[in-house]
């Protein structure tokens, strides 16, 4: 028994060496690219890396986070959620003012579901309903404090795997979760408020699939080792700390997208993507916003400076400071986790 052990751990380790190299390799010969007027990626974008600057904050910013513990019975599925915001009003680069939305430490609502849901439907109901709780907390934040930019801890829009079959108990939450989304987007844009999502150890791809399809052919590179590595990944060393990689739409085609497609047109097309390294020690994170083409340089750049400045705090954990106290104030405590395991 202690021998398979001992050759399992020495697979891991030598798994981890060799996944180490291959990124090493990967990202310094990428990292060549660099500099190079490529051929237009997406909507215009033409550098593989763009430097940022970190700019001194003023002014309010804000950030939304949940925390929920769930809990599947015989009868009923019982849940509960808080979701917390947080703004953060900046005045020569230090917070001067911090206000907390609704509140500082709120009790959780208790959601309680009779549909008899199976085990993979539960998970999406979960999944659903928090989605439902952060935007509509994000919505009336905006509306009432109005802050310049919020950060979402996440993508902002729901994963594919939220998305119930067609014939599912769950159809009409997804499409008030849908709702949900559209009504905050609305309510960014009445206020002027700039919507960024922000996912560390993003386990996307989006990226690679174009480095592979539309840059590295006509540059005459071919990476081996690249197709079992992620985006994050990649970028963490082909990114210097204070970059940011080229933009890029969140979806080839909206209209196949299992969640976008359900979105309005164009909006859809408006969603997309980059990533921002700010610390050497630590991954890029990816960040999302939306933009029309035009003006997709010049809005990429903005949400990723906006990002840099809050995540650069920590070497070794870069992450939005406004995101990481959201998610403080979200976490239930030990005694409210039992009211529901209990």
């Amino acid at each position: 028994m202690s021998m398979g052990f001992a050759q399992l751990l020495e697979k891991v380790v030598s798994f981890i060496k060799d996944s180490q190299t291959s990124r090493e390799n990967v990202g310094r010969a990428i990292r060549t690219l660099t500099g190079k007027q490529l051929q237009p990626i997406e909507a215009g974008e033409q550098q593989l890396a763009y430097t940022l600057r970190k700019p001194i904050l003023h002014g309010k910013f804000a950030g939304v986070d949940s925390g929920f513990i769930s809990q599947s019975f015989y009868a009923l599925d019982l849940m509960m959620i808080r979701s917390a915001g947080v703004c953060f009003e900046y005045e020569k680069g230090k917070v001067a003012r911090s206000t907390y939305f609704p509140n500082s430490f709120g009790p959780p609502e208790p959601i309680v579901n009779t549909d008899g849901l199976e085990k993979d439907e539960f998970h999406k109901f979960v999944s659903l309903t928090r989605l439902q709780a952060e935007t509509q907390n994000a919505a009336a934040l905006i509306q009432e404090l109005k802050p310049e930019v919020l950060f979402i801890d996440g993508s902002l829009i729901p994963m594919p795997a939220d998305k119930p079959a067609a014939d599912s108990k769950l159809k009409k939450e997804y499409s008030k979760t849908i709702q949900s989304f559209l009504e905050l987007y609305a309510s960014a844009e009445k206020n002027k408020c700039l919507l960024i999502g922000t996912i560390e150890d993003s386990r996307s791809e989006r990226l690679k699939e174009l480095l592979k399809e539309k840059i590295l052919p006509k540059h005459e590179l071919h990476l081996e080792g690249m197709d079992f590595l992620q985006d994050a990944a990649i970028l963490d060393k082909t990114l210097n700390a204070g970059e940011r990689s080229f933009a890029f739409a969140y979806a080839n085609d909206v209209h196949k997208h299992s969640i976008l497609m359900d979105y309005p047109f164009p909006l859809a097309s408006q969603l997309h993507a980059c990533y921002v390294k700010p610390s050497q020690w630590d991954y890029p994170i990816r960040t999302e916003f939306f933009s029309d083409a035009e003006n997709l340089t010049a809005n990429a750049t903005r949400a990723a400076e906006y990002v840099y400045a809050q995540s650069s705090l920590y070497k070794e954990y870069a992450f939005p400071a406004i995101l990481i106290e959201a998610d403080l104030r979200a976490g239930l405590k030990p005694e409210e986790i039992e009211m529901v395991s209990d």
